[in-house]
């Protein structure tokens, strides 16, 4: 009896050992798996939030559910449009290699996105070294105009100390501004990108390309959300646009503090010019809003 007892007590402590073994590899499993699993999360995290810098969170996620691309476009009734691009930009990739060029553009745009990002503007693509915004896609607000206005002077700005690699001198850049009604939205399924529709693309992008170096040229539909607001402006007047049309357009010049003082787009304007620069939003001729030139009250 005695060796029997012995025998069942071992044969007892080992098939515990045995199991406590056992639980100790299921807990080191389990806690692989909890460690794989939180890797994979944060894997999945990277990919959405990659996803989510090129399509808009809610665009991104109707896709994600299999809705076709096409239904993800939606029509925006009011919205303002920025273009900008490199002056003599041709001319300087003459005369510096591609990866200079991909440098520039690349310092030039990492500041670029950080301002959108300041003044919760939509970045919609670049292509060479024209640059795209719009405010009020994908989210809808009344001040997409004074959002875009913000980023172009902020744009013009900020750009001070970057220089042409071929010179030596500083970047100058053009801007320009319109707004109005777009489709904007997901067309086709290879290589996704969000993307605005209508004639108030082609007209923000021709007021870039008829503007002038360090200006920023704002259309007058773009002019018109901005009456009584502390931005400055200066008209400019008529211009012919492709499609032989007329538009009236405006240069921005710069935007008054809340003391009234004017602030300039760039050291290039003169500060005490502008601040002798204001709108009203009536004239008494014929009722037409036009720029008057008087002290700024303060």
């Amino acid at each position: 009896m005695h060796d029997s007892s012995r025998d069942l007590v071992l044969a007892g402590t080992q098939q515990s050992e045995e199991l406590k073994r056992a639980l100790i590899q299921e807990q080191k499993k389990s806690s692989k798996l909890e460690e794989s699993m939180k890797m994979l999360d944060y894997e999945m995290k990277k990919t959405d939030d990659l996803l989510y810098r090129m399509i808009p969170k809610p665009v991104a996620k109707s896709l994600q559910k299999g809705l076709p691309s096409v239904n993800t476009c939606e029509v925006f009734p009011d919205v303002t449009i920025l273009f900008s691009d490199v002056v003599g930009f041709t001319r300087i990739c003459s005369h510096i290699t591609p990866m200079q060029v991909v440098s520039m553009l690349n310092t030039m745009y990492t500041l670029f996105d950080t301002l959108s990002e300041k003044h919760r503007v939509f970045k919609v693509e670049t292509i060479g070294d024209a640059y795209m915004v719009v405010a009020g896609v994908p989210e809808k607000t009344k001040y997409h105009a004074h959002n875009i206005c913000d980023m172009a002077l902020d744009m013009v700005r900020s750009i001070d100390h970057l220089k042409d690699p071929s010179t030596g001198n500083n970047i100058q850049i053009r801007v320009g501004v319109h707004s109005g009604m777009v489709v904007a939205g997901v067309v086709g399924h290879r290589m996704p990108r969000f993307g605005l529709y209508g004639d108030t693309v082609h007209s923000a992008s021709a007021m870039e390309s008829n503007g002038k170096e360090m200006h920023i040229q704002l259309s007058g539909a773009t002019y018109e959300h901005l009456i009584d607001s502390p931005f400055i402006f200066e008209r400019r007047g008529m211009i012919t646009i492709k499609g032989n049309v007329e538009i009236e357009t405006y240069w921005l010049k710069g935007k008054r503090d809340k003391d009234g003082n004017a602030q300039a787009a760039c050291p290039q304007f003169d500060t005490q010019a502008i601040s002798m620069t204001t709108l009203t939003p009536e004239s008494s001729l014929g009722g037409k809003r036009e720029l008057v030139r008087h002290p700024l009250s303060t």
